[in-house]
């Protein structure tokens, strides 16, 4: 009897572990008319999505950031090369003579109809191809250096040639900058005119220096022409200095001077609103920003020695 009775408490503790099946199916209807409850109901009519799109969500901010960060970055990267660009075309390769990269060739885009077929659609096409284009300048500037670097080793006394200082001297007091380069108002007529070169003002007779190895191509001494005394020096290599509305000049045509040699004296000849010198710089032709070739904030001393100051 005891036996039957472990028996028959066995079977009942084995079928009270064991759901039913009718319970299991509750079990389960219940969760799936809750999920659908929270699909049809709670997202379209409350607005709320879903936790895996609300991750994704985020995520996708994350990453636009990023890629915004990225965007800025190279727009930081653009400027400063579009600045090393322009220093190399307008200084660096006009300085020995060489012509400028085109800006097609450094703005170029890459060749290749597919090459970006596997991106379209996504947020980085755009980056990778600034990236692309960003490494392609970089590689053509890099090469425009080495050649520079190459004929500035080769080039001989040619750097002697090039209008490389200041006109006058940088004593701090003796001049003051009275107009630049590039259109202003005409101090005569009032209208724009291109002002081709640039305006130092000073005390009459400060000495005026070759900024260059030259030779005197041009000695002009009617002080009723625009330029009044001028003197204009053609350096070789393709480029030509000006200097006027001086009231001395020391050279004569054909005269060969060095970088240095005084010239002449500071005035106020010809169509001169005040006692000034008018530097010109010219390369092939054409006039150029002075400003480029040469740094005034060179102290006296520094100048003195690259410089023969005049008998007095």
């Amino acid at each position: 009897m005891k036996e039957e009775k472990h028996a028959v408490q066995d079977i009942e503790i084995r079928e009270t572990r064991r759901a039913p099946w009718w319970e299991m199916s509750l079990i389960f209807g219940t969760g799936l008319a809750l999920f659908i409850l929270y699909m049809v109901y709670y997202v379209p009519v409350m607005g709320g999505t879903p936790p895996k799109t609300n991750l994704l969500k985020s995520r996708n901010i994350v990453w636009r950031e990023r890629f915004d960060e990225i965007g800025r970055q190279l727009d930081r990267c653009e400027d400063q090369l579009a600045q090393l660009e322009e220093r190399d075309d307008r200084i660096y390769r006009s300085v020995y003579g060489m012509d400028e990269v085109p800006q097609g060739v450094r703005l170029a885009g890459l060749g290749g109809e597919n090459r970006y077929d596997e991106l379209l659609g996504t947020g980085v096409l755009d980056i990778v191809r600034r990236v692309d284009v960003l490494e392609k300048r970089v590689s053509i500037q890099s090469e425009s250096f080495d050649e520079v670097e190459h004929l500035q080793r080769t080039a001989g006394d040619r750097a002697a040639h090039i209008p490389a200082i200041p006109p006058i001297s940088t004593e701090p007091g003796t001049y003051h900058f009275s107009s630049p380069f590039g259109y202003r108002s005409d101090p005569f007529g009032g209208y724009s005119k291109m002002h081709t070169g640039m305006d130092l003002a000073c005390h009459p007779g400060n000495p005026v220096y070759a900024t260059g190895d030259g030779v005197v191509a041009k000695v002009e001494a009617d002080p009723q022409k625009g330029y009044g005394l001028n003197v204009i020096l053609d350096h070789g290599f393709g480029y030509q200095t000006r200097y006027a509305h001086l009231s001395r000049i020391d050279v004569v045509q054909g005269q060969k001077v060095n970088r240095g040699d005084c010239i002449g004296a500071s005035g106020n000849s010809g169509r001169s609103s005040g006692p000034h010198l008018h530097y010109e710089v010219l390369y092939r032709k054409d006039f150029v920003n002075p400003a480029h070739y040469f740094d005034m904030s060179l102290s006296p001393e520094d100048y003195f020695t690259l410089v023969r100051k005049p008998e007095k």
